[in-house]
């Protein structure tokens, strides 16, 4: 992916999956806590810089593809706060809003109007302007496609939508790919799933794995700042504790 001199953007066949991948990775990275594009740390941009180099060939060592992808993220961020914004501001208090994060499978529930399992969810959020946003997507999509369309052992169950994505998408405890926050609900287990497992390709399992690390870092990264700002707060009190004792002792000034 490269600029021509001259040029505003890359003129390549994968500019749209480009930009979309950009818009993907910044609001699966940026921490929703930061109000203003100065708040965003240098670590969280580049992050998205390595998850953007591993779908595709990027020199940003090239002032004017570094120039455009940060401009993306900007433009990405400023969306992602307003959507924000307007999914808490239902909420009359920060405590409801808190424990009311946004859900994508409820939220694209609501404006249907009618139940979304996690195989259409997965397509929902993977596709802008009818192109999924990387290859890697579009093969796991595919796959749950083919996973749905297989015929049903006489005497089991066929595979849920959950059982399909947890097999192509991998899964950790507590954390369901796709729905955004909240735990995942227990799924059936039957012969036809381990049967399929070998389906996933293994390029898609790599991906998921570096997604995982990735989630990870950010959140020790989350915990390692509210840390540093619990003890930068007791620091602070203990000064002017300090500070006040330091009065009382010295007693009130004397007049010469």
């Amino acid at each position: 992916m490269t600029i021509a001199p001259g040029a505003e953007k890359p003129i390549s066949p994968h500019a749209v999956r480009f930009s979309q991948a950009i818009g993907v990775c910044v609001r699966k990275t940026f921490p929703v806590r930061c109000l203003k594009w100065a708040n965003v740390g240098r670590e969280y941009i580049e992050v998205v810089k390595g998850d953007l180099q591993r779908l595709f060939v990027l020199d940003f060592n090239d002032q004017a593809m570094n120039s455009f992808v940060e401009h993306q993220m900007l433009t990405t961020f400023k969306e992602f706060r307003i959507d924000c914004h307007r999914h808490f501001k239902k909420y009359s208090d920060w405590e409801e809003a808190r424990a009311n994060p946004p859900n994508a499978l409820y939220a694209l529930a609501e404006r249907r109007g009618q139940p979304i399992d996690r195989v259409e969810l997965f397509r929902e959020t993977h596709v802008r302007a009818g192109t999924f946003v990387s290859q890697a997507a579009e093969d796991a999509h595919n796959q749950m496609l083919e996973l749905q369309s297989q015929p049903t052992l006489e005497g089991s169950q066929p595979l849920s939508e959950d059982e399909i994505c947890d097999q192509v998408l991998g899964r950790r405890l507590g954390y369901s790919k796709g729905l955004g926050w909240g735990p995942k609900p227990k799924a059936r287990r039957t012969a036809s799933a381990s049967n399929s497992s070998t389906s996933c390709s293994q390029s898609t399992k790599k991906e998921i794995e570096l997604q995982d690390k990735l989630h990870e870092a950010l959140e020790r990264i989350e915990v390692q700042d509210r840390n540093h700002q619990a003890l930068a707060s007791q620091v602070e009190a203990m000064k002017k504790m300090i500070e006040e004792l330091t009065r009382a002792q010295q007693g009130p000034p004397h007049d010469p």
